[in-house]
């Protein structure tokens, strides 16, 4: 293992000194054609300035590029511009947010603002909702969307009218490139690794081509949802009464063993070295001057990339960790593709329309390996060890269609009338996720006791000794709105009134079957072995060996088909005195319908629906359909007064609101997940209530003339019926996480940010949170603690960035540190005395340098997690002994890119 991570070190230092080198050669190039030859007699001109200085601290530009709209906008918000994501070196959003005040990446995919968990924060593309591919959680998971097509991100913690009322700890629309103004050509490549990720796990078992066989499908449907060995027997006797029992049970026998070999068996897992990483992408775009009055412009935008990680895993139980306890060998390939397009027409830069189109896929590919004790079985001191196969393939895909448009009207501009604003969008976006063949194989190993060293293996004689599992999810959001403003101008006073309305509709659909192997029955001399050795040979094709296919998981539902319509509208007014003080106020009302129904795949009487339909009519408390429809206001006060201390710009806002957090369809529907980050069981709840919030901010800032700011916000949240993550009753070893409704919470804190120039080409930005979070649940229902944080809230959250640009602009350093305080993970309940579950602090410190080489040629050098951190979730026991329930490898990462800009 030594020897291939030196080679593969190697190899990168020597892929980092090629890409040097060529831009070496490419700055020679450039000296060599640029200097033109000197005319003596020509005039002497001054070479200008001003090109210097838009090169000279590009970091600090990008950091006080979007500070225009910031201190415009009349609710508390945080932005980051393309050009800051860039100088940072994030790929994606969901890295890029994790340096924003108070924000902290769950998973390096899920926003938490504010300590609030991603239910709490809503995500929209350019203004419109959009689906989720996750089967676990409700949100957009920002890994998906790559830094290279964003033109801007906003994060809005302060509630105002115009966005849904869905809101808890903050808002995030992500606002996409526009069509170029003049002709764009860039080309990017790159790659990389992970220092831990050297080997790894792979399998055979990939592709589409490996769905639910249509054999079984039409079974299914033959024998009514029961495969088994009974079912297909007494079907066949009554089509067949003459059959002897002897024929009816060969026909079983071999009909099911038909249904086991269609299934895709070659799923054995081995290892294998690992390739590098590796990242492209491309570019094209330009405008065209139609006539005097119109332009057109368009842009096409390509990219992939594909990472290998080992996600290594050590579980200890909580009630006897030295006793129970696994370890988890893991490997992952993800794959990420990103199409966008967008063509845009202006008229006299008074009207605008753009089309844009975005396709984006991610494929998940992973194998695992999971061995260890439960003391019950499989004891170390009897050198008997269970061991888990995993392989499993998730294909995501997002499609993405909008329309926008932007009119402006200056024909009614008068002496107290300026230009009216109106805009509107359209979006339909479809988000499918494919799992064709989730495979989990339970197998038994003989293990030294003193050494550990594996003896022999083979698989378990249990009734689910292999389950494959087959998911489809397809959801699908139709979102549309206008809005307009009428600007009123009078000696000192701007007042402008705006409103529109929005309507969401979303669709999902959600089916899975799960297949069993029942392998009970059988001698060990049928079961010894790997997995190949069993299900892929003479063995399985033996009817004289007991293998029986079944149908069905065990957890209850497995599908459901729901379907939501937002309709919304909303008033607000912006007054502005003497450009001193200004109120903001307004209000939205929103009425919200949903309908969930679960969907038993395997019932075929129809008594599973009969059961529904009983509960819709006849039950008020039912909550497979119901409306909501409520107003929520909100009201901002601004003090401005420039040059107060100094400063160029300084103001303060207080702003109050009132907002809703309904849960998704997902967290209401009876069926159980796996969240794939952490290996772990979610299941739904279809009692959820909605919870209502109260929000108060109170935020200052100064900015001062050399570009040094400073921010200070508090920020108080109470919350009432919070929906937290909690654990279901259960043994210590059957973990299965769920939500509740809790009775009320409350969160409040502080948010500092700055950012200074030290001289010399350096600069500092900084963030830091100080929060406090406590929920109260219902008393008697088995919680150890009902009075806790809340689920995800850090006491302390610190972003700092140290920079430098050099004089001659060439030259970018980029030192990030960033760490969260401890967080709750999930609350105990009816498991003993043991203490709530809390993942532990993470120190994440990451270094990133950009050489501009030529205006055409750059590139990048990252290095990530420098400080090799594990994740690590911490849970004390009714002993009173800290167990490491979950360590998560995270790795140290190393990558290069170079990219060509024309």
């Amino acid at each position: 293992m030594q020897t291939l991570t030196t080679k593969r070190r190697t190899l990168f230092l020597a892929i980092t000194a090629a890409t040097l080198g060529f831009c070496n050669l490419a700055v020679a190039q450039e000296a060599e054609t640029s200097e033109p030859p000197i005319d003596e007699n020509a005039e002497v001109i001054d070479a200008p300035v001003i090109e210097e200085m838009l090169i000279t601290g590009r970091q600090q530009t990008a950091a006080q590029a979007v500070i225009t709209e910031r201190l415009e906008d009349p609710f508390a918000a945080d932005l980051m511009s393309a050009e800051q994501l860039s100088r940072t070196g994030d790929s994606t959003v969901a890295i890029a947010l994790s340096r924003v005040p108070g924000v902290t990446v769950l998973d390096g995919k899920y926003v938490y603002v504010r300590g609030l968990g991603e239910r709490y924060s809503s995500t929209t593309l350019n203004g419109a909702a959009v689906p989720s591919p996750e089967l676990t959680r409700n949100v957009l998971p920002l890994d998906l969307i790559p830094s290279s097509i964003v033109d801007t991100l906003k994060i809005q913690k302060a509630y105002s009218p115009e966005l849904p009322a869905n809101f808890g700890g903050g808002s995030v629309d992500i606002r996409t490139k526009s069509v170029p103004d003049q002709f764009v050509f860039s080309v990017s490549m790159g790659t990389g690794m992970n220092f831990d990720s050297d080997e790894g796990l792979t399998h055979n078992s990939h592709g589409d081509k490996y769905s639910m066989p249509a054999v079984i499908d039409g079974a299914l449907d033959t024998y009514q949802g029961n495969l088994s060995l009974t079912r297909i027997g007494d079907f066949y006797k009554r089509a067949n009464q003459s059959v002897t029992n002897a024929e009816r049970d060969a026909f079983a026998a071999q009909t099911n063993r038909n249904l086991l070999l269609s299934l895709n068996r070659d799923v054995q897992i081995y290892e294998k070295n690992l390739p590098l990483d590796f990242s492209g992408s491309l570019a094209l775009g330009n405008n065209w001057q139609l006539n005097d009055d119109f332009s057109l412009g368009a842009v096409a935008n390509f990219s992939q990339d594909t990472k290998w990680r080992n996600k290594d895993q050590e579980r200890d139980e909580i009630g006897a960790p030295d006793d129970r306890n696994s370890k988890t060998k893991r490997t992952s390939e993800e794959t990420r593709q990103v199409l966008s397009t967008n063509v845009g027409l202006n008229y006299q830069d008074m009207h605008n329309l753009q089309a844009s189109f975005y396709h984006i896929e991610n494929i998940h590919d992973e194998a695992r390996i999971k061995t260890g004790f439960d003391n019950s079985i499989y004891k170390l001191a009897e050198g008997s060890q269970y061991v888990q196969y995993d392989t499993r393939l998730e294909n995501r895909e997002l499609e993405v269609g909008q329309l926008t448009g932007e009119h402006k009207f200056d024909q009614f501009s008068s002496d107290h009338l300026e230009t009216l604003v109106f805009d509107w969008f359209y979006s339909d976006s479809t988000v499918k996720t494919d799992i064709p063949n989730h495979v989990t194989v339970a197998g038994d190993n003989t293990i030294d006791p003193a050494t550990g060293k594996l003896i022999s293996t083979q698989l378990s004689p249990r009734p689910a000794m292999a389950v494959f599992e087959f998911l489809n999810l397809e959801d699908s959001v139709i979102s549309n709105g206008f809005n307009a403003k009428v600007p009123l101008v009078f000696d000192r006073l701007k007042l402008t009134l705006s409103g529109g309305v929005n309507y969401n509709e979303k669709s999902r659909e959600y089916y899975g079957y799960t297949i069993n192997v029942n392998g009970s029955g059988n001698q060990s001399a049928v079961l010894a072995g790997n997995v190949n050795d069993v299900l892929n040979s003479s063995r399985v094709t033996d009817l004289n060996n007991k293998f029986e296919v079944t149908a069905g998981g065990g957890f209850g539902t497995e599908s459901y088909v729901a379907g939501q319509i937002i309709e919304g509208a909303y008033g607000m007014f912006d007054a502005n005195w003497d450009d001193t003080w200004r109120v903001t106020g307004g209000a939205r009302k929103e009425t919200f319908k949903q309908g969930l129904l679960p969907v038993n795949m395997l019932d075929y009487t129809g008594n599973d629906l009969g059961k529904i339909i009983d509960e819709i009519t006849n039950n008020p408390d039912q909550r497979y359909g119901f409306m909501q429809e409520d107003w929520y206001p909100s009201l901002a006060i601004t003090y401005m007064n420039e040059g107060f201390m100094n400063t160029e710009a300084f103001q303060v806002r207080l702003s109050a609101s009132e907002t809703v957090v309904r849960p998704d369809l997902r967290e209401m529907s009876d069926v159980v997940y796996i969240d794939t980050e952490l290996g772990m069981r979610v299941k739904g709840n279809s009692r959820l209530e909605f919870s209502e919030l109260t929000h108060y901010d109170l935020r200052a800032e100064w900015f001062f003339e050399n570009g040094n700011n400073l921010t200070a916000n508090l920020f108080y949240k109470d919350i009432a019926n919070p929906i937290e993550s909690t654990r279901q009753p259960g043994s210590d070893d059957d973990v299965i996480l769920t939500f509740e409704n809790s009775l009320s919470g409350e969160i409040y804190g502080l948010e500092l940010e700055g950012l200074a120039s030290l001289g010399g080409g350096f600069f500092t930005s900084t963030n830091l949170t100080l929060s406090k979070s406590e929920i109260i649940s219902p008393e008697g229902v088995g919680y150890t603690n009902v009075k806790r944080p809340m689920t995800g809230q850090s006491e302390y959250v610190l972003n700092t960035q140290l920079g430098f640009d050099s004089d001659d602009g060439k030259h970018s350093v980029s030192l990030v540190y960033n760490l969260f305080g401890e967080r709750l993970f999930f609350a105990a309940r009816n498991i003993g005395n043991h203490q709530d579950a809390y993942e532990q602090p993470f120190n994440s410190l990451d270094l990133t340098y950009s050489w501009f080489a030529t205006e055409q040629l750059t590139t990048k050098v990252k290095l990530g997690n420098i400080l090799d951190e594990e994740r690590v979730f911490e849970q004390e026991n009714d002993q009173g002994r800290n167990v490491d329930i979950l360590k998560q490898k995270v790795g140290t990462s190393f990558s290069v890119d170079v990219k060509y800009t024309y």
